[in-house]
């Protein structure tokens, strides 16, 4: 019998359609930042810290299992740049950039604000989230601010553990705060490396969800494919049929 599901954050939970909105943003805020330390920087500089900053996102999170922190991504940039801020201006724009997702936010998926309540009646809710710039702090803030967060039993965000999907430590510790078996949860999510992939291995279900990002649905392992937030509450009964 199921009776608990997890969930991704980014193209799961919540669509994002302004990210390079608040890229331009840590652009500027980067800049200001620079030139009040007295370095002046062109917009190619720029542009080419912030890419080394993603580029090393991608290398952490592919090969060490883990998300760096916004500080480590600000870090990454400043090197890039052979640039240093003061510690107090650091920390300042740090501080912003890992806010920056409150205020140029993206949207809870379509439905998912008028399913979770029908979902939370039947299991326990959790989110595994592998974070970015933005740490879980600020997710649950965004989350609180669509009425998203009371239906969900636990919250799981790497930078507060150190170990991002497909680890299945990140599933496994989720779980056992639910207090179920992996055979008895189901994860939902977008990507196959990390969310199907690493729910799989950790003995779950897994859901894939194609609503926002549908770019690895034609190799999905997944044991079931969903393009809609409202179709959530009959797949997750055919998979507990399919566990009878």
């Amino acid at each position: 019998m199921l009776r608990a599901v997890t969930f991704d954050f980014w193209s799961t939970l919540f669509m994002d359609s302004r990210g390079r909105e608040r890229e331009q943003l840590r652009g500027a805020l980067l800049e200001r930042a620079l030139l009040q330390a007295g370095r002046r920087v062109s917009g190619p500089e720029l542009a080419t810290g912030l890419g080394a900053a993603w580029d090393h996102f991608d290398r952490v999170w592919i090969d060490e299992h883990r998300t760096p922190g916004c500080g480590e991504l600000v870090d990454a940039i400043l090197t890039t740049l052979r640039a240093a801020l003061p510690r107090e201006a650091h920390d300042q724009l740090v501080e912003r950039f890992e806010r920056l997702v409150l205020e140029v936010p993206p949207e809870p998926m379509p439905g998912a604000v008028y399913t979770m309540p029908q979902l939370a009646e039947r299991y326990r809710l959790a989110i595994i989230c592998d974070t970015g710039y933005s740490p879980g702090s600020v997710l649950r803030q965004l989350l609180d601010r669509h009425g998203l967060l009371g239906y969900f039993d636990y919250t799981y965000f790497s930078n507060e553990h150190g170990v991002s999907k497909p680890d299945a430590r990140a599933f496994l510790h989720a779980l056992e705060e639910l207090d179920v078996r992996p055979t008895e949860s189901a994860h939902v999510g977008d990507i196959q490396r990390t969310d199907i992939g690493g729910a799989q291995a950790a003995g779950m279900w897994a859901v894939h969800f194609v609503g926002a990002n549908n770019e690895d649905a034609a190799r999905s392992t997944a044991d079931v494919v969903v393009s809609h937030f409202e179709d959530l509450p009959q797949a997750l009964g055919g998979l507990i049929c399919a566990g009878c």
